[in-house]
Parts: structure tokens; C-alpha cells; sequence
């Protein structure tokens, strides 16, 4: 996965150093296994020589203890197995520098220490991670925010966590030049105090479990309430819709994050479906589950169980007498929203630790904006549009998000994340799931417009509105952006597609995220106009309704920005100078700050 946020604060070259000099945290001792585990000899036995294998094995390792770490539960072995392959993965990195490589020691020390049963380990893993994620940023600002949301997960509990928690202190004060101000410092205290909140409900959920499997059948199950709010949904497709009684469940796309994950069912056709949640079992070692029963579906092969990280740890596809059951285990308790989607059809389970939506913004005054998600459309082998040149839409769109994001960390002290932040390509349903797990208050979608005869020009916003149709252009827009290259050949009934979506959005119920959308849609086209203007008139095209993909299901205010006609040969000359696309780019930084500031009607 890559994604790019941000850094709010430089590192000083020497920080780091003096930091890691101070604290650097010893390997804890190694813990007595139930049963012998080889890939922990192995990796112990690597860590202690100078030169590893080939990198492929070290991750192929690695990948293979984190499995095992996720199955064994909160157990000794599995915090063994995690801070193990983290040290793996830390090395790798440190001699190789590639990126994931890093991100994933990070989520590994992450594991150790919410697996440890060991206090000292626990701090051990979370004074790792915190100094890791910094160094990868290469900010001190990500490392003190790192550092103060553990002090508040250890300083939360009394007794025999105090010692950590001195411990964490006394690195946090060390840093404290790099304390965020004002609201960013305001919405760090906050999510801290979520992240202990969600641990707590976790540990409730997922008790540390003995090493006997008879033992464990003798815990008894926790009685911790099912969470209920605004994102509790289930949206059905109409009845009419449904033309066979079987259909094939051909693939599931699993996309999980620390604090939000989203699974994608794809079926050959529309089916009816039932959800559920079950609670926690702790003789079978599983946490709180949301299950799918979907009826009539038939697999054309065996899927495979699915192990992740994050909040779904796995996701888990059997047969049912009338049809198939999917399972996801999540790992700590968490709302869900379920709808599909129509063309092709697929199920869209999205999950969050988040209360609910942004519902509670004031309509009038300040509003919060401290994290956006920027998305660039397109990328990888889908080029977007093109221009009569040769100008593809997935440079553009990158590029201008690249020109926002620093913008919009200097200027408005807000955390920027990108759905990509090079060139590859990332399917639409993962963009919204990555700006919801990132718990956005802005999502933005970057793109470049077209026609076929290239004679169109100017600018146009779009966003989801229930309440009104889409007209001729918003058709050609949404057949152009549904679907990438490979997919473009399928003739779609844009009235039918409008109702759908028209009526998933309504069952969605975010009316209020609606006025919001059309409020930052109309300050983003002003804005634009505004921009552009020293490149004489500029065409308004105002905004418009469509039936988007890659808007439906977002928790926050959406809105996908049309920056110009690629397809139009003036447009595109403009597009492909970098002073258009810094233009553009101060567009978007201007409407989020109008936005923030309380700008915009809501009507």
C-alpha cells in the first residue's frame, strides 16, 4: 500500500541520533514457547549474524511469523513472533531502504506490543514503533505524536504500567519543541484518548488467552455491548433488480487499516444478503465478527482464508446450504456500513472505529478540517484520459495532488494523505476505504475531463446528490471514471445507474455530509474560476450530480474536481505547464481553507 502523508515538522539531522543513543530499547529476552516454533530459531538465529539471506526470504519469513502472530492471539508466542519479525523487517530497511519495508516493521512492533503480555515487552515494542515511524517520516513531530498517544494508552492504567509511562514521558518532554499547536495539538489529545478507549474495548473483547487450549475454554466470554450509531447500515439492492436465484461468488478484496478496513465482495450478478454480527467466542481465540450470508452464491473455486493486519484480521468465505457465508474477524469493536454497488455488481462491507460520520461539525463558524485525503485519479496501467498530444490524466492528477499536500500541511497545519502517491494503479473501492480509515474530514479526487469531439473546455465539480439527476455530461463523466481501461466496453444504463446509486446514497443516510459536499463543491468551483482567472475567461461549468464510485461510502464531505478538458487541445497545453497545475493546486488549498473557515452556505 502506498500512501503519503505529510510531515508537520522537519527532523533536525541530529535528533534522531540523540534519540536513538538515549533509548534505544534492548531486545526483550526471548519468551518460553509451547511448542517449538523454527521460523522463530530461524529468525533469532539471523539477527544474530552480520549479513542476512537474500531479502526475499527475510520477508517471506517475516510474513510467515506475522501470520502465525495473528492466529496465536494475545499470547507470549505471538508477541514473540511479531517483535521478531519487526526487528527482521527494521534491518532490512535499514540495508536495502525500501520504503514498505519500513511501514511494516512499524505495524509489526505495533502487533508485538498489543500482543505482549508482558508490560516491559509492551513498552519495549511501543517505544520502538513510535522512534521507527518518526525516522521513516523523518520528522520529530511524527515521533512525538507517536510517543504521546502510547504515554496515554500506558498512563491510563495504573500500577505496574507507571513505569512505562515515566519512561515515555521522559522522551516526550526531550521532544517537546515538536509539540503540535492549536487545533492539530487539540485533535491529538483526542485521538489519543479514542486510541484508549478502542484498547480497552479490544482487551475486553480479546483477553489474553493461557498457552492450553483445554485452559482457554474456561474463560469466559465478556458481556462488552455491540457498538450502535449513524454508521450501522445496511443498504439492499431492489428486489427488481435481482434476476437469477444463483449467483457466483467470484473474488473478495479485503483492504484493512488500524483504524478502519473495508471488504469487497464481487458476484457475477445482483444477489439478496443478509448481515450479522456475532460476539466475541474466546474458546475459539476470535474477537467480535461481522458475517455476510449471501443468498443463491456458489464459489467457482475455493477461496482462500485471509489473514491481515489492522482492524480486520481476517476474512474467512464457506458454503452455506442456500448459499455462501463470509466472515470477517475484527480486532477490536467497530461500526459497519454494508451497500453495493452496481456495475459490476459487489458488496461493499466498509468498518470503522469511529463513533460515527462527521456529523457533529457546526453549520456555521469554524469547522474542523484537520485531516484531508487527496486522490489522484487513475494510475498504473489505467492512464486516464488522454490529450491530443499525448498528456495522460494520471500524471496531471498526480501532480497536482503532489503541489496540494505540502500546502497544505505548512500553510494549514492540516495532515495530508494521498490514495497514491506514485504511479500505480489503485482500484476505486480501496481509495474511499483508505480515506475512511484515515478518519479524513475532506476527501478530494483529482481528475482531468474529456470529450470525444474535443471542442469542450473549462472547469466542473461533481459530487453525490440524491436529490438531483445527472445530466448529459455527467453521464460521459461517470462512464469515463467508473471504469478503468479494461472495464470501458460495457454499455451502461446511465438512468438506471443514477437511480441506484440515487437510492444507496439515501439508504446511506448522509444528508448531512451531503450539504456539506455541495458547500465545499461550490467554494472548490469559486475557487477555481478564481485561480485560472489570469488565463483570461474561464468556462464555469459549475457543479454537478453523478453517480461517482469513488465517492459513494465516504464518511466525509466528497467532491471530485474535473480540473480541465484534457481532450480539449488549449486545455491541454495549459495542463501541461507547471504553472496551470500549481494553479489548480492553490485552488484546492484555498477552498478547504474557506471551508474550514466557515465559508460556504449549507443549503
Amino acid at each position: 500500500m502506498e500512501v503519503w502523508q505529510v510531515p508537520v515538522a522537519p527532523m533536525r539531522p541530529f535528533a534522531f541520533a540523540i534519540l536513538l543513543a538515549a533509548c534505544q530499547a534492548p531486545a526483550p529476552a526471548p519468551l518460553e514457547l509451547a511448542v517449538p516454533l523454527d521460523d522463530a530459531g530461524l529468525a533469532r538465529k539471523w539477527l544474530a549474524t552480520e549479513s542476512l539471506p537474500p531479502r526475499a526470504e527475510v520477508v517471506a519469513l517475516t510474513d510467515r511469523m506475522a501470520i502465525a502472530a495473528t492466529r496465536a492471539g494475545r499470547t507470549p508466542p505471538a508477541s514473540e513472533l511479531a517483535w521478531l519479525a519487526a526487528q527482521l523487517r527494521e534491518r532490512i530497511w535499514r540495508v536495502d531502504r525500501v520504503a514498505s519495508d519500513g511501514r511494516e516493521a512499524v505495524e509489526l512492533y505495533r502487533a508485538a506490543a498489543e500482543r505482549a503480555t508482558s508490560v516491559s515487552v509492551e513498552c519495549d515494542a511501543e517505544l520502538q514503533r513510535a522512534l521507527l515511524s518518526g525516522e521513516l517520516g523523518r520528522s520529530a513531530g511524527d515521533t512525538f505524536r507517536e510517543l504521546f498517544t502510547a504515554y496515554e494508552r500506558q498512563s491510563a492504567d495504573a500500577g505496574e504500567r507507571s513505569g512505562c509511562a515515566e519512561r515515555l514521558k521522559g522522551l516526550i518532554d526531550a521532544l517537546g519543541a515538536y509539540r503540535p499547536t492549536g487545533q492539530a495539538w487539540v485533535e491529538l489529545q483526542n485521538q489519543a484518548r479514542r486510541d484508549v478507549e478502542a484498547r480497552r474495548a479490544n482487551a475486553q473483547a480479546s483477553p489474553v488467552l493461557p498457552l492450553s487450549a483445554g485452559a482457554s475454554a474456561a474463560v469466559p466470554v465478556p458481556t462488552v455491548p455491540l457498538p450502535v450509531g449513524l454508521s450501522d447500515v445496511v443498504v439492499l439492492p431492489d428486489e427488481n433488480t435481482i434476476k437469477s436465484k444463483s449467483v457466483e461468488l467470484r473474488e473478495v478484496k479485503p483492504y484493512s487499516y488500524t483504524g478502519g478496513g473495508r471488504v469487497v465482495l464481487g458476484l457475477s450478478g445482483p444477489a439478496r444478503y443478509e448481515v450479522g454480527v456475532l460476539p466475541p467466542d474466546v474458546a475459539a481465540q476470535r474477537g467480535y465478527r461481522v458475517f455476510i450470508d449471501v443468498a443463491g452464491a456458489t464459489l467457482r473455486r475455493s477461496l482462500p482464508d485471509l489473514v491481515l493486519e489492522g482492524l480486520v484480521g481476517a476474512v474467512r468465505v464457506g458454503k452455506r446450504e442456500h448459499g455462501a457465508r463470509v466472515v470477517i474477524d475484527l480486532t477490536a469493536q467497530a461500526h459497519h456500513r454494508v451497500f453495493y454497488l452496481p456495475d459490476p455488481f459487489r458488496i461493499v462491507i466498509d468498518l470503522s472505529t469511529r463513533d460515527t460520520p462527521t456529523v457533529d461539525q457546526p453549520k456555521s463558524g469554524r469547522r474542523t478540517v484537520a485531516r484531508v485525503t487527496l486522490d489522484p485519479g487513475h494510475g498504473g496501467w489505467d492512464a486516464g484520459a488522454t490529450g491530443p498530444t499525448g498528456l495522460r490524466e494520471k500524471d496531471v492528477a498526480l501532480d497536482v495532488a503532489h503541489r496540494a499536500a505540502p500546502a497544505l500541511a505548512s500553510e494549514l497545519g492540516i495532515e495530508t494523505m494521498l490514495t497514491r502517491d506514485t504511479d500505480v494503479f489503485v482500484p476505486l473501492e480501496e481509495r474511499t476505504a483508505r480515506a475512511n480509515a484515515f478518519h479524513s474530514d475532506m476527501f478530494v479526487s483529482i481528475h482531468c475531463n474529456a470529450t470525444e469531439d474535443g471542442h469542450a473546455e473549462g472547469v466542473e465539480i461533481y459530487m453525490l446528490d440524491p436529490t438531483r439527476q445527472m445530466d448529459a455530461a455527467a453521464v460521459r463523466a461517470v462512464s469515463r471514471e467508473n471504469h478503468n481501461a479494461k472495464e470501458r466496453a460495457r454499455a451502461v444504463d446511465p438512468k438506471l445507474l443514477d437511480a441506484q446509486v440515487a437510492s444507496i446514497t439515501v439508504g446511506l443516510d448522509v444528508a448531512d455530509a451531503t450539504n456539506r459536499s455541495r458547500s465545499f463543491a461550490r467554494l472548490l468551483q469559486t475557487s477555481a474560476v478564481a485561480s485560472l482567472s489570469s488565463y483570461g475567461k474561464v468556462t464555469d461549468h459549475g457543479v454537478k450530480t453523478a453517480a461517482f464510485f469513488v465517492l459513494l461510502g465516504a464518511e466525509m464531505p466528497a467532491a471530485l474536481f474535473e480540473t480541465s478538458f484534457i481532450s480539449n487541445p488549449s486545455d491541454e497545453g495549459r495542463l501541461g505547464t507547471a504553472d496551470f497545475r500549481q494553479k489548480l493546486a492553490d485552488a484546492v488549498v484555498n477552498a478547504i481553507r474557506a471551508y474550514r473557515d466557515g465559508l460556504g452556505s449549507m443549503r
